[in-house]
């Protein structure tokens, strides 16, 4: 039941965002990134109800669904973008490797590894993307200085919320994460930032 529940949830989800993007004008960077969120705040309160297998299988399917869902203008409101990127596959894909390494043992990493990803990272798209005017081109992507601030401070204010004390190795953990969205193309941020997120902090917890 809780299963259903949670898929129900997700479908709903997406089932809104494409709705939206279809009878109003909001741009496709804004309604990924809104499913973007949505999806990480779902992934985080997950194992409070549902085991690590049927995480990892339930994460597994969305990632199929949505990757046939590429080939169809069904999904509009996060495949509908200009660059090319893989970012919509790599996000329950990164969530599922993350369940599968860090539960159920240490519900608190996973929880921070994928917020980093949905928040911290949706976040930085959106300001980078609408404010960027110092932009960093690396391996054929493009970031913005703008947009890597944001992403270090969304990332230090969740570590708040996870470490019991404030320290310098919170720091340099924001301060990888956010390195590591910079280098990052095609949208492997989503598949490498929720692991290595969980990795990182779980030596605070």
């Amino acid at each position: 039941m809780n299963l259903l529940f949670f898929i129900l949830i997700s479908c709903t989800l997406i089932g809104v965002v494409e709705l939206v993007k279809r009878k109003s004008s909001l741009p496709t960077n804004v309604t990924r990134r809104i499913t973007h969120i949505g999806a990480a705040l779902i992934a985080a309160i997950s194992p409070l109800f549902l085991n690590q297998l049927t995480i990892v299988i339930a994460c597994l399917l969305f990632a199929g669904v949505i990757f046939v869902g590429r080939k169809t203008t069904f999904f509009s409101s996060i495949h509908d973008v200009e660059r090319k990127s893989l970012g919509d596959v790599f996000l329950p894909l990164g969530e599922a490797i993350s369940a599968a390494v860090f539960l159920p043992h240490n519900i608190a990493a996973f929880q921070f590894g994928v917020l980093v990803m949905g928040i911290s990272d949706a976040l930085a798209g959106l300001i980078g993307e609408r404010y960027g005017k110092h932009k960093i081109r690396l391996f054929g992507g493009t970031k913005s200085a703008e947009g890597s601030v944001v992403f270090f401070i969304c990332t230090m204010i969740l570590m708040l919320f996870f470490a019991p004390v404030f320290s310098y190795q919170l720091i340099l953990i924001a301060a990888v994460l956010t390195v590591t969205e910079v280098l990052t193309i095609y949208g492997l941020d989503n598949l490498i930032l929720p692991i290595l997120g969980a990795f990182l902090i779980q030596f605070l917890l």
